[in-house]
């Protein structure tokens, strides 16, 4: 439940960030924005907090500490406000039960309504006595949750939708039994007061059944790894008990029960449950695979590289599930009004109250019309309105391969017009092979050998290259990065480099014809260049697409690339690029970005490796591949987790939707508060017509954040 990690964008900020922990737990029985609120505000009132995020939407919390802060001093904030902090662990499990508790409450409650509504319509003796019977179960059973937590709220002085609700069934509930009892020649309210119950109790069960259908391919991806694995002894263990290291056997058509390394045998794995890799991956001795992928063929040894919290299936649910506690800068107007909303509305109705009967006399009106406020101002729709939308849309994007750093990308995706690709390990594979070697031929395997060792240290693509040539032990001191000219260091005392042209002193005669349309480096022992390395970098076959995705989103794209100008050019033209720029150092990809937004353009750029990352961190957007180096995937706001070029296309347009989607939730929020108040002021708005409104509004905000479900790939071959 306590990890470290990586933070969302609203946590990026403050002292000693590096000495603080990460604690999650689900919250039991928030009821609006309102309440999430209020259990920030405490959680961080406490000196040992830096940093607290409440999502109302996901009934989750993500919270920043010192180190070393006991579990229950949290849990005791929250559960001293009237709510119940659980462990992470238990979301799905809270998620069901807080389901089914609403279905059994408001199923009862709502047949309730309608008999006590058609009661005016049929009538006999007693009738009125056996609704009030029947409403006093509604409102003091079924809505009994909304009453202990206004109590709550009131003593501490925190009010919330429970507070509305609660005094307006009570009012309703309370008027209609004084009138029953002395026979006063005065209306009835029993149907409004079971109305209110009803129609609330429905519309939270209605959210819980669609925050659950959501949360399930989340759920389901971190669910495909089995249970237990074999040994190669033969013992079988459960999943909990692999530790790094372990050994066991995975059968073709068994699925690989966490991050492991392939030891002996060769097979076909499919990845597409995990990563959206639609093609098989063939897997070898010495090839990594992740959890949760299906092998197809041959029977296969692991050992395990990562397991619990560390494999790459908890990273991306782990990256989810911060995306989805941060807030959409858009979300800061919604949370301000809801603060001081439900205070407002006790305000605003005691004055209606008291306008009305001083108007007119009548006690009845001026109850009706007083608890009609209450009800139709709830302001769950505002609440949901922002977090709904973020959940939905990040749990999408993670099925389409796209993870998404933050809430506040959504405002940049929106701008951008241009995005700017890093040509290696982006538009192709990244993964160079050598095609030729040019040196004296008695020290060439000498070269090659020194140069495999050097590369060993190195993250860059370009080791990738070398892998294939035998390599002995050696000691490697001052291992150096040239960014943009290469790396170089001293293996057993030997000076090695291996780069561009202008990591070296002097290039022979002999070494200086090069082919015009692939990658060329040089080999050294010193500052003399003594073998000539080419290489070649295979053009994914879906980056044309992708290119012609992002101009059918209307946006313009231009290649960076440090390789040669024909080299690039080649590439660009492969794909359909007409703006590129080759022989770029990573500081002038960096300007080449400034540049751009000098001239008023929202630029994105998309990289995947540590050249790339100022870039990166210049960009408004910035986007890394899975497959690239850390420092790129920590700098960038998206990371595209199948490798694939076309799901860039596919990130913007949905963080475009999901933004639509949120001010469309918002516009519909505001708008049915300041159509309905009115109404509900002058007494047009009865109760059961209120809670009916209110159910209603938190119910098209639902609906219309589901939409972003349905949001497809733009891609021909979509994998999800």
């Amino acid at each position: 439940m306590i990890a470290n990690g990586n933070y969302p964008d609203f946590m990026a900020s403050g002292p000693h960030l590096a000495n603080v922990e990460r604690t999650q737990f689900v919250i039991e029985g928030m009821s609006c924005a309102a309440c999430a609120a209020k259990i920030e505000e405490a959680l961080e009132a406490q000196e040992t907090v830096q940093s607290a995020r409440v999502n109302f939407a996901t009934s989750t919390s993500l919270i920043l500490h010192e180190p070393d802060v006991p579990l229950r001093n949290l849990t005791e904030i929250v559960d001293s406000l009237g709510f119940r902090a659980l462990p992470e662990s238990d979301r799905q499990s809270v998620q069901a039960s807080s389901e089914a508790a609403l279905r059994r409450r408001a199923i009862p409650a709502l047949v309730i309504a309608l008999f006590a509504m058609l009661s005016m319509f049929v009538r006999f003796p007693a009738i009125d006595w056996i609704i009030a019977a029947l409403t006093t179960v509604s409102v003091w059973w079924a809505g009994w949750g909304f009453h202990r937590s206004a109590k709550i709220q009131i003593a501490r002085r925190s009010l919330a939708m429970d507070t509305l609700i609660s005094l307006g069934a009570i009012a309703a509930w309370s008027w209609s039994v004084a009138v029953l009892a002395i026979g006063a020649d005065q209306g009835l309210h029993f149907g409004g007061a079971s109305s209110i119950i009803a129609f609330v109790l429905l519309g939270k069960w209605w959210e819980a059944r669609a925050l659950k259908t959501s949360g399930d391919a989340l759920e389901s991806l971190a669910q495909i790894t089995p249970d237990h694995v074999q040994l190669t002894n033969g013992e079988i263990l459960r999943l909990d008990q692999i530790v790094v290291g372990t050994e066991f056997i995975v059968a073709p058509g068994e699925r690989i029960a966490t991050d492991s390394e392939v030891l002996q045998g060769h097979s076909e794995v499919d990845a597409s449950q995990s990563t959206g890799e639609t093609s098989l991956i063939e897997v070898s001795p010495g090839s990594l695979v992740s959890g949760g992928f299906l092998n197809c063929s041959g029977a296969l040894t692991l050992r395990a590289t990562a397991v619990g919290n560390d494999t790459h299936l908890a990273r991306i649910a782990q990256l989810v599930e911060e995306a989805q506690s941060t807030r959409a800068p858009i979300q800061r107007i919604a949370d301000q009004v809801a603060a001081k909303f439900v205070p407002a509305v006790i305000l605003i109705s005691v004055g209606t109250f008291f306008t009305h009967w001083l108007a007119t006399g009548i006690t009845d009106n001026a109850l009706i019309a007083s608890v009609a406020v209450l009800v139709v101002s709830c302001p769950c729709s505002l609440g949901l309105a922002t977090p709904l939308a973020i959940f939905v849309g990040t749990g999408r994007a993670a099925q389409l391969g796209v993870m998404v750093a933050g809430a506040h990308i959504l405002d940049s995706s929106k701008a951008i017009d241009t995005v700017v690709f890093d040509k290696t390990g982006t538009i192709t594979k990244g993964t160079p092979f050598i095609t030729d070697v040019l040196a004296p031929n008695e020290s060439k395997l000498t070269l090659l050998t020194l140069a495999t060792e050097l590369e060993s240290r190195s993250g860059h693509p370009i080791a990738q290259a070398f892998k294939f040539f035998p390599s002995t032990p050696s000691e490697i001191q001052d291992f150096t990065m040239h960014p943009g000219k290469g790396i170089s260091g001293l293996v057993n005392g030997i000076e090695v480099r291996i780069g561009k042209a202008e990591l070296f002193d002097r290039i022979p005669q002999t070494l200086t014809a090069s082919s015009s349309q692939e990658s060329i480096l040089f080999i050294g022992r010193g500052s003399i260049a003594e073998a000539k390395v080419t290489l070649g970098d295979e053009v994914r076959t879906t980056s044309a697409e992708a290119i012609e995705l992002l101009r059918q989103l209307k946006l313009e794209v231009a290649l960076l690339s440090g390789d040669s100008y024909q080299e690039t050019r080649n590439v660009a033209d492969k794909v359909g690029i007409l703006n590129f720029k080759a022989d770029v150092l990573p500081e002038d990809k960096h300007r080449f970005i400034s540049d751009l937004q000098s001239e008023g353009k929202c630029v994105a750029m998309v990289g995947d490796g540590i050249n790339d990352t100022p870039a990166l961190a210049a960009s408004d957007l910035g986007i890394a591949l899975q497959s690239g180096t850390a420092a790129a995937q920590r700098a960038a706001d998206l990371t595209i987790i199948t490798n694939d070029p076309r799901a860039v296309a596919d990130g913007i347009a949905l963080s475009r939707k999901t933004l639509r989607v949120i001010k469309t939730n918002l516009v519909w929020a505001f708008s049915y508060n300041l159509i309905a108040m009115p109404l509900a002021i002058t007494g047009l708005l009865r109760p059961t017509h209120a809670a009916f409104a209110m159910a209603l509004s938190s119910l098209l905000v639902v609906t219309n954040s589901l939409s972003l479900r349905r949001f497809t790939s733009l891609s021909s071959e979509s994998p999800a």
